[in-house]
């Protein structure tokens, strides 16, 4: 039951609340929160789910090996109302904490951060193509295809936007980003699902943002806001995709998965063992913002050089 009281400290709208989602009678509620009578398995399954609290914390059987998470999974392509909330959840909180005085992002992975290229429509709809494909099973959209709704892009565009304001962020790239994504356009383009026109749009997005990763580095900070970016390039490849967020009463951690989905944490264990990971990552990756300014041309003009093969 602590649990439970910890996420609606308030006794009289607790009760109203587990009365409304379970239709019992008030008076039933109180025995249960007393403590004079448990609550069903289903009863808690539906306070759980309801209330986004772990099953296992609900039936006290946590232990110290039990990391609650969730996985958002999403319609990217054919938005529901549920998963533009989700969206707006992520942005709202980027907005509620673009203030605050020592927030922190560390990202690392395999894949072009979604901070960075949601601020391009068309690589944008390039994930989200990618994750079509990959869930179309056989009878994917072409890319030509893919429309971005107008409520989707202007989330995305904020999450981008509001993304500047964190005060530190770290960016820990694979060296072979850029190849993979060229690699893969070339692959879709053989196969017809991407037009030449198409990948016309998609290398002018991709210059686009290698020109501001460059304008990134060389600066070390985001011109809109002034706040810090470090950017690491890392000669090891990365299984997945890692994202850490902290601010003042909060730290989450995402893990990529499906291309555009998250398995999302909110412990401050698997903060701190997530944040030490990408720190190992970064012993073995080099600094090219403000930094290693022969390091950091080479690897901008090989990057020009590969998509200019598109």
């Amino acid at each position: 039951m602590t649990a439970i009281r910890n996420k609606i400290p308030h006794r009289a709208t607790l009760a109203n609340t587990i009365t409304d989602l379970l239709c019992i009678d008030k008076d039933a509620v109180y025995r249960r929160l007393r403590g004079q009578m448990g609550f069903s398995f289903n009863e808690m399954a539906i306070i759980a789910r309801n209330m986004g609290i772990s099953l296992d914390v609900i039936a006290g059987i946590e232990n110290a090996q039990s990391k609650p998470t969730k996985i958002n999974f999403s319609r990217q392509v054919n938005p529901t109302e549920v998963d533009y909330e989700m969206f707006e959840g992520h942005v709202n909180l980027l907005k509620s904490i673009k203030d605050e005085p020592d927030t922190k992002i560390i990202d690392a992975g395999n894949m072009t951060p979604h901070y960075l290229y949601q601020n391009f429509e068309n690589l944008t709809r390039y994930h989200l193509f990618r994750w079509n494909y990959s869930n179309g099973f056989g009878d994917a959209l072409p890319f030509h295809d893919i429309i971005i709704p107008e409520r989707l892009r202007v989330l995305q565009e904020e999450t981008s936007i509001y993304s500047r304001h964190v005060k530190s962020t770290q960016f820990v790239m694979e060296c072979l980003i850029f190849q993979r994504i060229v690699t893969n356009i070339q692959i879709f383009a053989k196969i017809r699902l991407i037009n030449e026109e198409d990948v016309s749009l998609l290398k002018k997005d991709l210059m686009d943002l290698i020109n501001y990763l460059e304008k990134l580095a060389v600066n070390g900070k985001y011109e809109e806001t002034g706040n810090e970016v470090s950017i690491f390039v890392s000669d090891i490849h990365f299984d997945t995709n890692y994202s850490c967020l902290k601010c003042k009463n909060m730290q989450l951690t995402l893990f990529r998965v499906f291309i555009l989905n998250a398995i999302v944490s909110m412990d401050e264990e698997v903060f701190d063992k997530t944040c030490a990971w990408i720190n190992s990552l970064k012993r073995m990756s080099t600094l090219i913002s403000v930094s290693g300014e022969r390091l950091r041309t080479m690897f901008f003009d090989e990057q020009r050089r590969l998509i200019d093969t598109l």
